[in-house]
């Protein structure tokens, strides 16, 4: 999904659930990251925009510092824009510095299908979660500017037991009137080098202009830095 600006935390009346806070503790324990102390890496890559290949190399370091040779705005924009979700995503941080900062309760009785609703009070972009089977099952989102639900489809684990996200939908709404705006579909896949499972292939099927658009990236001869 693109990448967003973080709003500013708020204040909240929400008083924080030791057994809400305890249930969102686990499910951050049993998701992925980077190890502590992870530096990046380099790869090939190869970007395919709806059939059309652009060939490069990349180095991501941190969100901040992705460099690659392709050439081709649209390629170029795709790759460094869906790195930097996947390293913001998989890089190393403690609960309590993501949303273990937040005052969170549960928001329903837990019959959904989908799972418990975890709010995640204070957080500036009224965001919940719903979470099942220690994994987090749908992430919602909401500001005056922007609003989408994330439904997560298939998730596998790694050679640590951690979860991967492998497929999912990505749902955007209009914040005015709740109007679906567009939908993307992802599906992830990951390689293990070292301690750190790296992108080895994005692909991303969406609307554009009443056209289905198939954009893809392609990630291989990974090196840690």
């Amino acid at each position: 999904m693109a990448t967003y600006t973080k709003e500013k935390d708020t204040a909240t009346t929400v008083e924080d659930d030791a057994e809400a806070r305890a249930a969102l503790k686990e499910v951050f324990g049993n998701t992925a990251r980077w190890p502590a102390g992870f530096k990046g890496f380099t790869a090939d890559v190869v970007v395919n925009i709806n059939g059309k290949e652009e060939k490069g190399t990349v180095t991501a370091k941190n969100v901040k510092e992705i460099e690659t040779t392709v050439q081709d705005e649209k390629a170029k924009g795709f790759l460094v824009e869906n790195l930097t979700s996947i390293v913001s995503h998989r890089g190393p941080r403690s609960f309590e510095e993501s949303d273990g900062k937040y005052k969170l309760v549960f928001g329903d009785e837990g019959t959904h299908p989908l799972g418990r609703i975890v709010v995640m009070g204070g957080d500036g972009m009224s965001s919940f979660y719903r979470i099942k089977d220690g994994r987090i099952q749908q992430i919602n989102r909401r500001t005056p500017r922007f609003a989408f639900t994330i439904n997560i489809e298939e998730s596998v684990k790694n050679s640590d037991g951690k979860f991967l996200t492998h497929k999912y939908t990505v749902y955007y709404f209009n914040p005015e009137n709740n109007s679906l705006k567009d939908v993307e579909s992802y599906a992830d896949d990951y390689t293990r080098v070292g301690e750190a499972d790296l992108p080895e292939y994005r692909r991303i099927i969406n609307n554009e202009n009443g056209e289905i658009v198939v954009n893809s990236m392609t990630l291989s001869n990974h090196k840690l830095l």
